[in-house]
């Protein structure tokens, strides 16, 4: 990785997935997925694209998967303590998902318990917080996604029971939506640098970051991505003031609810 993904990584966790499958007698089938650390209020979660959970969701009840294990992996940064990722049970751990593309909406949550919270953040990986996502300047002109295309990883662990991810991070250019066609706008932009990738896949949910050209020393995380239209080049994200303005206010209510009843 270059020293720009690094130090940008300090707020990536991936999440991946292995799986085995009823009459497959090959090595355990693996899948990853792009994600970030985020904090609503005082609880820290995964955040990825909705459409990831939404498949996580459909494998755990799968009648012919056999088993499944997920582990949280947080070693992409500058810090590395262990190579070995947090182990996350999908089939009792909290999560959310919003996926609906009439309104733009593409972001889920897998919710961390506080024993998994503390190992990640032994990696200094940092939370995006809803008040850096409210003091995005509207002045950011380059932008970069970070994350974990499908082809740069294996589709089955090894005899061993390792796998191999790939992260990239792509240079994008901001356009602006010929109409408005969902309730929440997205965000918008084209590849702008070269690549060899095929495909994005495996790089949704990763975290789109964006900077101004005259202030390279500052960025804020805009959006995580969620779809995109090869023939154009063009990426759609989801931005991360819409999401944190569904996830603060489920938090409040939530908290409303408990109060009450206690």
């Amino acid at each position: 990785m270059t020293d720009a993904q690094t130090f940008l990584a300090r707020h990536f966790v991936a999440i991946s997935v292995n799986s085995r499958i009823k009459g497959d007698h090959g090595p355990d089938r693996f899948f990853v997925a792009s994600g970030l650390l985020i904090r609503i209020g005082d609880i820290l979660g995964i955040l990825t694209a909705g459409h990831v959970v939404e498949y996580i969701d459909e494998a755990v009840n799968h009648p012919d998967i056999l088993s499944i294990g997920c582990q949280l992996l947080d070693t992409f940064g500058d810090t590395k303590l262990s190579d070995l990722g947090v182990p996350y049970d999908l089939k009792t751990s909290p999560r959310l998902h919003f996926h609906n593309d009439e309104q733009g909406l593409d972001f889920g949550v897998l919710f961390l318990h506080e024993h998994q919270a503390r190992l990640i953040e032994k990696h200094n990986i940092i939370p995006l917080t809803y008040e850096a996502s409210r003091n995005e300047p509207a002045d950011l002109d380059v932008f970069f996604l970070l994350g974990l295309p499908a082809e740069l990883t294996s589709e089955r662990v090894s005899p061993s029971g390792n796998a191999t991810v790939g992260m990239t991070m792509l240079r994008l250019k901001k356009v602006e939506a010929e109409e408005q066609t969902t309730l929440f706008p997205r965000f918008i932009a084209t590849i702008d640098s070269q690549t060899d990738l095929q495909s994005l896949e495996g790089m949704s949910g990763g975290p789109i970051f964006g900077f101004n050209t005259e202030r390279l020393n500052k960025y804020w995380i805009v959006a995580i991505q969620s779809s995109w239209k090869k023939s154009e080049r063009k990426i759609f994200g989801c931005p991360v003031t819409h999401i944190y303005d569904i996830l603060n206010h489920l938090h409040d209510e939530a908290a409303k609810e408990l109060a009450h009843k206690s």
